[in-house]
């Protein structure tokens, strides 16, 4: 069975040679196997056993997404006036043509594991990460929400979103799984075809030259800042006080033989 490397490598080299889509996954390759250790140790810590966790992760990544898919629509204006170029407009149009709008179904999934008044909560869970990250995207001009799609739809579209979605609908109901709704399923002509669109989309973006660069280079950026709000997270799984007690116990009973010890 291949690795998560492997698999991650196969996807790279469906894009075309000097293409995007591969100049921006081969950017992303530290970054992403830091994501992928980091994910693996959330997932070891109890990021599946307590909504909380899963919830306060989640948050993170809807507070930059929401920021994404706003400034989306809002660049619009821009567009109207002329202050964009044909050329961006048109790179704009095909993201949109993807038809991806994650941020309802994040809300959707919020509410399920956190309550009606999720939304405080996910104002209060706010971190620097992620709010430095939004703050960013809220004024993104059209090269950077090429990143900023790359980066935050892309693990969903091309593939990631199938994988974690069972697992999330065992630990908390599919209430829990509308953020996955369209990159499951055969929707889009299923995974294989999704994935397909997505690559054909990013290799198929009109950028010069520079612009390619710059497209590039944020992506790593933005990967860079997937990884800090994966860091920047603090709750823990609600049987971790009952680790630690037990933890204290086995430290006082150390403690009282050692002590013994000494003591005969």
């Amino acid at each position: 069975m291949p690795t998560e490397a492997e698999q991650t490598n196969k996807v790279r080299n469906q894009g075309s040679p000097n293409g995007l889509f591969r100049a921006c996954m081969d950017v992303i390759k530290g970054s992403h196997s830091v994501g992928q250790a980091l994910r693996t140790a959330a997932l070891a810590a109890g990021l599946l056993t307590d909504r909380r966790c899963y919830g306060e992760l989640l948050a993170q990544f809807y507070v930059a997404t929401v920021a994404l898919e706003k400034r989306l629509e809002e660049i619009r204006d821009e567009e109207e006036e002329g202050v964009i170029s044909d050329e961006h407009k048109a790179l704009l149009s095909n993201l949109r043509g993807l038809g991806y709008s994650f941020s309802p179904g994040y809300e959707k999934d919020l509410e399920h594991l956190l309550g009606s008044g999720w939304r405080d909560t996910v104002a209060a869970w706010r971190t620097d990460a992620s709010a430095a990250y939004a703050a960013e995207l809220a004024q993104a001009g059209a090269l950077d929400l090429a990143a900023g799609c790359f980066i935050l739809w892309g693990p969903l579209a091309i593939g990631g979103g199938a994988m974690i979605k069972p697992r999330v609908a065992k630990a908390f109901g599919e209430g829990a799984t509308n953020v996955f709704h369209d990159v499951t399923g055969d929707r889009g002509g299923g995974r294989a075809a999704r994935r397909s669109e997505f690559i054909k989309v990013f290799d198929g973006l009109p950028v010069q030259e520079e612009e390619f660069a710059a497209v590039v280079k944020k992506c790593g950026e933005f990967m860079a800042l997937n990884n800090s709000m994966m860091m920047s997270v603090q709750q823990r799984p609600w049987w971790c006080k009952y680790l630690f007690a037990g933890a204290a116990v086995g430290a006082a009973v150390v403690v009282a033989y050692v002590y013994k010890r000494r003591s005969e």
